[in-house]
């Protein structure tokens, strides 16, 4: 038999190789590695520059502003499906605007029934020995950022005012006494001396609710706070007062579709869906993130101050003297409403101005608030400095035309005795600093004369009468 010579020149002539074929799998899977791989070297790097603790703090950061971020129902009452079960969420409301949705809990923060920060329910029939302080206010009032229900302003002033009462138990010689005597020597030196506050089981309700004007809180203080019958009233805000437009009587629930919100409208959009819940665990998804999709954040006007970023906020200020005047103006006639309220429930008033970084002395600012105010930028600076004491002024005047019922208290600018960083952004305060506020609101309920025990005076001694001499015989 003859051999093929077709097998013949198969046999000894080089077959051609086949191409491997593509494989999708094998491309995601070489991304997947090429992706650790710069993982591993970033943390590396992170690490031999002792930069890591900033990753931390900056994950601890991220968990606060998703923790505070307000998620609002829809119109039909659903929730965002975004949204997850550690955002604040708070329900539109034709009353006041918008409100907290009660029985809500997270890691940083807890709401009870009636849609108040703070752990325990509150009744309508007050104990007999309760003291109530109720706090209205905003996003600084509330404890924006704060860790957790003990670390916010309205904590620290129930014990600061529960420590009071201790002082005055075990040492009441340094306080004037319950009863005064009769002498006007000794009388003048006991009345030298501070007046006790009221004894009783003071209890600080934190009715605040984040981006609050003196509108909301008139609104909210007549239809909701006055049926628990305060004892006290202490309002801390101002700021959004300044921003908010002076045809706008209050700040309202935003707009929101939220089958449109849960569509990304571009490509930034999908990439941020993407990688958000990874970036808080990834060094290259946080570094991506802060180099590249944060820089399309927009220059229009948010629906919803607390959504904006830092270097937005001039967009809100009054544009000119005239518009100031008139937010200011609205600013006094609110708490003009607020005082007859309180005084007819005869609570006495007390109004802070909240703090704002423009107000610190510059050489005090740390590294971390010099950036926060080099982000907001020089106009926006001179801007609030210059309205800042617009306002101040006319709250003291109104607190001078009715002295028995209100006290104006200043804290635009933080004394020396506040601690080097005291904010975490623009107008909200760390836990430290926290404290220093409660600590003056402390101070000017003290001093209010309603808040104090009032000494009753010793009854004349009854003269004495010589015994007659009788003589006997």
């Amino acid at each position: 038999m003859f051999k093929s010579k077709t097998r013949e020149r198969r046999i000894f002539t080089s077959r051609k190789r086949s191409r491997p074929r593509f494989s999708i799998f094998s491309a995601i899977a070489s991304l997947v590695l090429v992706l650790l791989v710069l993982e591993l070297l970033t943390r590396i790097f992170v690490d031999l520059t002792g930069n890591r603790s900033q990753f931390a703090r900056a994950n601890t950061k991220s968990d606060l502003t998703q923790a505070y971020k307000l998620q609002f129902v829809g119109q039909n009452g659903d929730l965002d499906p975004k949204s997850d079960n550690t955002s604040l969420k708070a329900k539109p409301s034709l009353a006041v605007g918008y409100q907290l949705l009660g029985n809500q809990n997270s890691e940083h923060w807890s709401i009870n029934a009636e849609g108040f920060r703070d752990r325990d329910p509150i009744s309508l029939a007050k104990p007999k020995d309760e003291i109530r302080v109720f706090l209205l206010g905003g996003s600084t009032a509330f404890g924006y950022g704060s860790p957790s229900n003990a670390t916010t302003i309205s904590e620290y002033l129930e014990q600061r005012l529960q420590k009071r009462l201790q002082q005055q138990k075990a040492s009441p010689e340094l306080y004037k006494p319950d009863v005064l005597p009769f002498d006007k020597v000794e009388k003048q030196k006991y009345l030298a001396k501070p007046a006790k506050i009221k004894p009783g089981n003071y209890r600080i309700i934190n009715a605040s609710v984040p981006g609050y004007t003196s509108g909301n809180e008139l609104a909210q203080l007549a239809l909701q706070i006055l049926q628990y019958k305060p004892d006290l009233i202490v309002v801390l805000d101002g700021y959004e007062d300044l921003m908010l437009d002076s045809e706008q009587e209050a700040v309202q629930a935003p707009q929101i579709d939220l089958d449109r919100q849960n569509k990304p409208t571009s490509f930034v959009d999908y990439v941020g869906q993407f990688i958000e819940p990874i970036e808080n665990k990834s060094y290259l998804a946080q570094i991506a993130q802060d180099r590249w999709l944060k820089n399309g954040e927009g220059d229009e006007k948010q629906n919803f101050i607390l959504n904006e970023p830092t270097s937005n906020l001039i967009k809100y200020l009054p544009p000119n003297k005239d518009e100031l005047q008139k937010r200011v103006g609205r600013y006094i006639d609110r708490h003009k409403q607020i005082l007859s309220l309180s005084a007819a429930a005869r609570a006495p008033l007390v109004v802070a101005i909240q703090p704002e970084i423009t107000g610190r002395n510059p050489s005090q600012l740390t590294d971390s608030e010099g950036k926060i105010a080099t982000d907001l930028g020089r106009s926006y600076i001179q801007q609030v400095r210059d309205s800042y004491p617009v306002l101040i002024q006319a709250t003291q005047q109104l607190a001078k035309a009715f002295p028995k019922n209100m006290k104006a208290v200043d804290l635009y600018k933080l004394t020396d005795k506040y601690p080097s960083p005291s904010f975490i952004d623009p107008i909200h305060l760390n836990e430290a600093a926290n404290q220093k506020v409660a600590e003056q609101l402390y101070y000017a309920i003290a001093s209010m004369p309603k808040m104090q025990l009032v000494p009753t005076q010793a009854p004349a001694p009854k003269p004495v009468y010589p015994r007659p001499y009788l003589n006997s015989r």
